[in-house]
């Protein structure tokens, strides 16, 4: 039985999600919601910068997305429980609107049928469960209703420090997540209460803060108090990397590394979520990427025998995207399964 999704929000991953569904039987996008004037929306979903022309004929007609043969209803609503979900048969709802909510907010989703709701941004308050796909989804129960699918970040280092720390032990890791540019971000130079995040980001390497760590130690929790992240925005519009250095417990080597990463990318655990290549890539190469990562073999380096150095690449958007829809899929299986 296809799994009915309402999505919440038109923005860059709410429109990532649009590509990802708009044709898939599985799971299908039943409705969707965002506050944005309607043509701007169809024409932005048509023409994207980074991912280029919709992959087929789209049209907004009276008040709905007309795409292979399918109608996708559009509301424009911007508060939880104003869109009538039940109306749409929806199952889950994918909040995408990059607004923290508090949880009285998110029960509103539920309020209206439907078994749960993901989370696209940090919430206000803890939801049920934090999940990042191949780390910690084991951990999810059905109880779980409203769950956060994490950031692209966690998406990225927690499979390598997961691997990495199983592999040879982790006793500290620091991270720098090198990030291209969202929107987020301002094109010329405004003022900004963060006065560096008011700095043009089209022309400036920026050093921003990020909750990396503490979202990654919660879904490792025997790494907690171990690593420390910070992050750059840098000067192109799409493909970013983890820099991670771990100082391990067992000795390592940069060929012990490899062979590492390479066997778990293979393994069922991690087939669809870690990546492994051994050429020479550049962040135009992992542009539209579904993996959450792409470990790069060639940047591994070691000092001495028990400090590493791995690059792991990744689409911000795309990656996390699908993992968004694994974790749909994910919940609508734990909803069906006999208690």
């Amino acid at each position: 039985m296809a799994v009915r999704v309402g999505l919440m929000g038109l923005g860059r991953i709410g429109r990532n999600l649009f590509r990802i569904l708009y044709d898939r039987d599985d799971v299908v996008l039943a409705v969707a919601s965002e506050v944005a004037d309607p043509k701007s929306l169809e024409y932005l979903l048509r023409f994207d910068t980074i991912l280029g022309r919709f992959p087929g004929d789209l049209r907004l007609r009276d008040g709905e997305f007309h795409v292979r043969g399918r109608r996708i209803p559009l509301h424009i609503e911007r508060v939880p429980g104003q869109v009538p979900w039940d109306l749409h048969g929806v199952d889950i709802v994918v909040e995408a609107t990059a607004r923290p909510r508090a949880r009285v907010e998110l029960e509103r989703h539920l309020a209206l049928g439907v078994q749960g709701v993901i989370l696209c941004a940090p919430p206000r308050e803890p939801p049920d469960a934090t999940v990042v796909i191949g780390v910690n989804d084991d951990r999810l129960r059905a109880a779980d209703r409203i769950v956060s699918n994490g950031s692209c970040t966690a998406h990225c280092a927690a499979p390598v420090i997961r691997i990495l720390h199983d592999a040879f032990g982790i006793e500290r890791a620091f991270l720098n997540t090198v990030h291209a540019y969202t929107n987020q971000q301002r094109l010329a130079d405004v003022p900004a209460e963060d006065l560096r995040s008011g700095r043009a980001a089209a022309e400036n390497i920026i050093p921003q803060t990020t909750n990396a760590a503490q979202v990654i130690e919660g879904l490792i929790p025997e790494l907690a108090g171990r690593i420390t992240a910070m992050a750059m925005n840098v000067p192109v519009s799409n493909g970013s990397v983890v820099d991670l250095v771990c100082w391990h417990a067992r000795p390592v080597t940069r060929d012990a590394i490899c062979e590492v990463m390479r066997a778990a990318a293979a393994a069922e655990r991690w087939r669809n979520v870690l990546d492994y290549e051994d050429d020479p890539i550049v962040s135009a190469d992992i542009a539209h990427s579904p993996y959450s990562g792409t470990f790069d073999a060639e940047a591994t380096m070691v000092l001495g025998d028990r400090v590493s150095k791995t690059l792991t690449w990744y689409d911000n958007g795309w990656g996390y995207a699908h993992r968004v829809v694994d974790l749909v899929q994910r919940m609508a299986a734990l909803r069906r399964e006999p208690s």
